[in-house]
């Protein structure tokens, strides 16, 4: 079974991971079925969620270039990976909020 990220990827930096994901709109499943306006949320929010994560990225690398010690650097990068996380969590939860409102539309639930 997908993740909700793998489900609705398009491109980013995977959490944890320093891995750059780039995914054309046409290689999402094509199994779903979404309302014009559900569909548009629900990129808007991943393109949301896609600078998030590049910003995040790049705060990464300046701690990395940065001339402070290893212990430093690392308290830093545990800061900024739980401001990360706390930043994508509403965008996450709303976006699998929608999922939900769509697949009870779908099967009329």
């Amino acid at each position: 079974m997908l993740s909700l990220i793998q489900r609705f990827m398009i491109g980013g930096i995977m959490p944890g991971t320093r891995k750059t994901f780039v995914a054309r709109r046409d290689e999402a499943p094509q199994d779903r079925m979404y309302s014009p306006e559900l569909q548009a949320l629900m990129w808007e929010i991943l393109r949301t969620l896609s600078q998030i994560d590049a910003e995040h990225h790049l705060r990464l690398e300046e701690v990395e270039r940065g001339a402070t010690e290893d212990e430093l650097k690392e308290y830093v990068r545990r800061k900024l990976t739980a401001a990360h996380r706390a930043r994508r969590e509403p965008y996450l939860n709303q976006l699998e909020k929608l999922r939900q409102q769509q697949h009870r539309q779908s099967f009329g639930i």
